[in-house]
């Protein structure tokens, strides 16, 4: 009775063994983002095992991240793509705000901000989406926008989950980024992607069972 928390079926060991899965899940990810090309792929693959997690259908946690990313890397590969030639498009303004200076470098500056928030939600939602449903690329892309209209409070709420920490990382000075550094690379992309994905659950919930 004194070691029951010790117990497999505990929810201290459940907890445990959920963080382990995550730490080494977290690994799996870093690790087949290294191409950079392959990072949609990716971020779709943990999103996939992610969400099947939070609802207790993961099985094989690194067969079936490997699976899904065989399965979704020319949609992801595609929107990947697009993200970063959205990215550098804010990038072109920048420098273009910094060459007219003046009133324009405060316009831009807005600009690029709300343009870079925008671009970050919708990304941030299309590629659990393209893990979650099986459609064509132009059909996932219209329905990422009108689903995230009809569920804005959930997608906001999984997307604060993720950029709230990579803000703070990456945004206020180098001895905090020095830690962050561990954080990420220990278990922090699986963790903020666990923890939003119970978000986005309750959004692709509803489309599951009109399947």
């Amino acid at each position: 009775m004194k070691f029951e928390f010790m117990n497999y079926d505990s929810r201290f060991s459940r907890i445990l063994n959920r963080l382990t899965e995550l730490v080494l899940l977290n690994f799996v990810f870093i690790l087949t983002c290294l191409p950079i090309f392959t990072i949609g792929a990716s971020v779709t693959a943990l999103y996939s095992t992610t969400l099947k997690m939070v609802r207790n259908e993961e099985g094989y946690i690194f067969q079936g991240y490997f699976k899904d990313f065989a399965a979704n890397f020319k949609q992801a590969t595609a929107f990947w793509i697009i993200e970063l030639l959205l990215y550098f498009q804010l990038h072109v303004l920048s420098v273009a705000a910094a060459v007219n200076g003046g009133f324009m470098i405060q316009a831009y500056t807005v600009i690029t901000w709300a343009l870079g928030i925008l671009y970050s939600i919708y990304f941030l939602f299309v590629f659990p989406l393209t893990a979650t449903f099986r459609n064509t690329f132009l059909q996932i892309a219209k329905n990422a926008f009108v689903m995230i209209i009809s569920h804005l409070p959930w997608v906001l709420a999984a997307y604060l989950i993720v950029a709230a920490p990579l803000a703070v990382s990456f945004g206020i000075n180098t001895r905090i980024l020095q830690f962050a550094m561990l954080f990420w690379i220990l278990i922090g992309f699986a963790l903020v992607t666990f923890l939003s994905s119970f978000f986005l659950n309750r959004v692709f919930a509803r489309y599951r069972q009109d399947e």
